[in-house]
């Protein structure tokens, strides 16, 4: 039995693409109002399906935001795991890592926001949602401890260069989709400050005499 029937036009989405219809939806509406106004009646009038078949997907709307924070953090874990070579030095895949999850959080910033902060609710109490929040910290924590170990960079604690490397790439991604440096002067497009960025964060912790790194 189709669930999207409705007094509104009929819908091609059925119960097998409905979720994920809604999750795109949901996508496009933060973007447009933000998280505070996004309901899952209006994403039903979206996508053309009634205002309770949502609900056999999403018990509310908080459990939609944990679906795709979930997503964002995979995607996340993906993005920058495709980006390292095992023949490469720490430094070249700390590098290329880093560059895509600014260039992840830049290009999606809708689904970034929903990483942090308070928009969702009682998120200790999604495992899976915690479990991909893991997965894509350990790709840096693997990075940098693979780095310590090989003399590459500092002998510090991993979790601690972990979270300094993380606080600064984050605070960079939040500031840019956040409109911050729009309403500064910048000293150079957006790319060379991303990579620049990235190579000051490696460098803070590396073990090789100071270069030039801008």
């Amino acid at each position: 039995m189709n669930d999207c029937v409705t007094d509104a036009p009929v819908s091609s989405y059925h119960h097998g693409n409905l979720r994920e219809a809604l999750l795109d939806a949901a996508v496009v509406s933060i973007r447009e109002q933000g998280a505070d106004k996004l309901s899952l009646r209006a994403l039903a009038r979206s996508v053309g399906v009634s205002q309770t078949a949502p609900y056999r997907h999403f018990a509310d709307k908080n459990e939609l935001l944990v679906e795709l924070a979930r997503q964002a953090f995979d995607e996340i874990a993906e993005a920058t795991t495709a980006c390292i070579t095992p023949d490469a030095d720490c430094h070249t895949n700390m590098q290329a890592a880093g560059e895509a999850y600014l260039r992840y959080a830049i290009s999606h910033p809708e689904k970034y926001r929903l990483l942090f902060g308070t928009t969702i609710d009682r998120r200790e109490q999604y495992p899976q949602l915690m479990a991909s929040g893991h997965r894509a910290f350990e790709v840096l924590v693997k990075l940098i401890d693979e780095g310590v170990q090989r003399g590459e960079f500092i002998q510090e604690p991993v979790i601690l260069l972990s979270n300094i490397c993380w606080s600064g790439i984050h605070g960079f991604a939040s500031l840019w989709i956040d409109g911050i440096f729009a309403r500064r002067q910048l000293p150079t497009d957006l790319e060379t400050m991303l990579t620049s960025q990235i190579r000051a964060t490696v460098r803070s912790i590396s073990t090789r005499p100071a270069t030039v790194i801008f």
